[in-house]
């Protein structure tokens, strides 16, 4: 049976960690290394983001992609439609977080409002209407809601329906669901299901951001009986702008419904990509203009992927499952499953998530292991092959009279002080160099974060007594977000890179010396192979196992430098300062506000984080003393002491 995309990923960390198990078994890497590789690639959380309109076929396409069974019911109304996240369990259960009490308080007071008062304004129309139903829906829990807001419950399988259908019990309170399921290529794994992207209820908003903020892949499923409408480009041009989302793939769903009507997969394609460039235009969004820009919309049929997928005796049994079976026979002209399969794309699709993956996280999540495993298992062959080295050498050194014995040692003592000298001056080099470095790249990004301060104070400032608060700050934590994702993120990109070009170029400095005073003081020995080895090794643990992300450069939690800013943005939300709608208060309101962006401001120090790729001047000067004094030198000294100290006995040596 065809693995499916979870099955291959569990795959990989699997042979993975059979590498790394053999890599210790062979001594190339000890417990504790193996043990750290292990623990990344079991505890790493790939989060898969799916968001489209409703009716759009979400759910078809979940039960196909992650459960290839019909695990999920059909979609409800955006008022009670609750984010999902998809995981791993040991046994089917699910996990319902209700509304707090402060958040209900918000409901409760959006459904006193009158709907005459909003009218004409869609964002308050539509917090207003769906306040009054959930406030509606929520006399079903009588005397126990109060004793259930701010709460988790935990379920059974069975009773999903009760927090996500229209009329389930809880389905008022309901802020996100979490849906554990026994399938073992889930581990890891966390697929998001945002049904109420451009969600009337705030909070529920929130939740969903903050979700797809943090996602590897973010799929927007479009229904291709009307692709790219205008709820769609508000989706994508809006709200996955205001999320600061840098990877999108672009579904078009049940396209089997225009292909039966005499259209082709070109055309449907086609058409989508021109409706993305004419709201891009519109859009004047330069970042979204990249980010769209090599995007190549898929058509797909989930339901004819589940279909392949369900029994036949299920199918059969059922007649709406029977019909569109039957309908997609005629339609393709097929007659087997598997050829269903073939032309519902979903493969197409599937392939596509798998490379966006691998771009995004593989580096990270399989590449650097890898990497790790390699560089341990050529330190095991340079270890061996200096061994053998060492020997020849020894027997050399046998067979020296006592005078050549005692210059060889002479030359290996100003060998090992000029270039001890030599790597001191390299960490002074990359020290002075960093220092004024990390000093202009500190000044640089905190008038990087004023001026995204400077620029949300002015949106403050514009702001109209009677306008909408609840605009200006979604505005606001849009702004936010894209300092940390787009603005710092390029920097500190620009910054590592610059960091790593300082430190090579200090470093060839000092190899093209090590290399003379090797070539002097050790004639015998090949310096020029030495030193390509040394080189080599080096600048592959500054380039691609990433010097800043180890030894010194991450915190107590393992954050790396831009994690670390993240988390401090992350701290900061607009939309959690307690704002109200009421126009009386828009002083207080513009104050809170003030205070939140002087806040960050205050708060913000680049040098706590930048300051932490100084580490760097003691980790490189480590390993390359560990390379020339540690591994070179020293053993040969302490060789060719024990051959002058054993004058009597060196014939016995040699034999031995």
């Amino acid at each position: 049976m065809e693995q499916n995309f979870f099955e291959e990923l569990q795959d990989r960390k699997i042979q993975l960690i059979d590498m790394a198990t053999k890599a210790c078994e062979y001594g190339w890497i000890d417990e504790n290394r193996k043990q750290e590789i292990i623990d990344k690639l079991n505890n790493d959380v790939l989060t898969i983001g799916v968001i489209g309109q409703m009716k759009c076929g979400k759910s078809t396409f979940l039960n196909s992609f992650v459960f290839e069974e019909d695990v999920l019911p059909a979609a409800t109304t955006p008022m009670t439609a609750a984010l999902s996240i998809i995981t791993y369990g040991e046994e089917k259960k699910i996990e319902a977080e209700f509304y707090t009490k402060e958040e209900w308080e918000e409901q409760k007071f959006n459904a006193s409002r009158s709907l005459d008062d909003v009218r004409g304004n869609a964002l308050e129309e539509s917090k207003v209407k769906a306040a009054k139903e959930l406030v509606e829906k929520a006399g079903k829990l009588g005397s126990s809601l109060s004793s259930l807001l701010g709460k988790s419950n935990t379920d059974t399988f069975d009773n999903l329906i009760e927090y996500v259908g229209a009329d389930g019990k809880y389905v008022s309170i309901t802020k996100s669901v979490k849906i554990y399921y026994p399938k073992e290529y889930l581990k890891g794994i966390e697929i998001v299901d945002t049904p109420g992207f451009n969600d009337p209820i705030i909070s529920r908003e929130e939740r969903t951001k903050a979700f797809l903020n943090r996602a590897d892949v973010v799929l927007l499923m479009l229904y291709a009986g009307r692709p790219f409408d205008a709820t769609d480009s508000t989706i994508l041009m809006q709200n996955v702008r205001q999320c600061g989302i840098g990877k999108v793939l672009i579904g078009i769903n049940k396209y089997d419904i225009p292909y039966e009507n005499g259209e082709t997969e070109d055309e449907i394609k086609e058409y989508v990509k021109q409706e993305i460039k004419k709201a891009c235009k519109v859009c004047d969004d330069d970042r979204m203009v990249e980010i769209l820009k090599d995007v190549e919309p898929i058509p797909l049929s989930a339901e004819m992927a589940l279909l392949s997928e369900l029994s036949l005796s299920k199918i059969t049994s059922s007649d709406s499952y029977n019909t569109a079976l039957n309908r997609a026979y005629n339609t393709f002209e097929i007659s087997s499953q598997a050829q269903l399969k073939e032309k519902s794309h979903l493969s197409i699709l599937t392939g596509a998530i798998k490379r966006m993956v691998e771009n995004e996280k593989g580096q990270i999540l399989f590449q650097k292991p890898i990497n790790a495993i390699i560089a341990a298992g050529n330190k095991k062959k340079e270890t061996i092959t200096t061994e053998l080295s060492k020997v020849e050498d020894n027997l050399k050194n046998l067979s020296m009279p006592d005078d050549e014995l005692e210059e060889k040692q002479e030359n290996l003592e100003r060998a090992s002080k000029r270039l001890n000298k030599k790597i001191s001056n390299l960490g002074n080099e990359i020290e002075e160099e960093f220092d004024n470095f990390v000093k202009r790249s500190n000044d640089e990004l905190e008038d990087i974060v004023d001026r995204k301060c400077a620029k949300m104070e002015k949106m403050v400032d514009d702001q109209g007594r009677f306008s909408d608060f609840s605009k200006l700050y979604v505005k606001l934590d849009a702004e936010v977000q894209s300092l940390a994702e787009r603005d710092i993120k390029r920097y500190i990109n620009d910054f590592e890179k610059k960091a790593k070009t300082i430190i090579i170029k200090s470093c060839e400095n000092f190899f093209d010396d090590g290399e003379e005073i090797l070539e002097k003081y050790l004639p015998e020995f090949d310096a020029r192979d030495f030193i390509q080895k040394v080189k080599k090794e080096l600048v592959f643990d500054i380039e691609r196992n990433g010097l800043f992300e180890s030894e010194g450069g991450e915190d107590e939690d393992g954050n790396t430098i831009l994690e670390m800013i993240y988390c401090f943005l992350n701290g900061f939300s607009f939309g959690a300062i307690g704002l109200l709608t009421n126009a009386l208060m828009f002083n207080e309101n513009k104050a809170k506000v003030i205070r939140e962006i002087n806040r960050i401001k205050a708060e913000f120090s680049a040098s706590q984080y930048l300051d932490r790729a100084k580490s760097c001047k003691d980790v490189i000067q480590g390993r390359v003393k560990e390379k020339f004094i540690t591994e070179l030198i020293e053993p040969l000294a302490e060789q060719l002491n024990e051959v002058i100290a054993n004058k009597e006995g060196r014939a016995k040596m040699k034999i031995e």
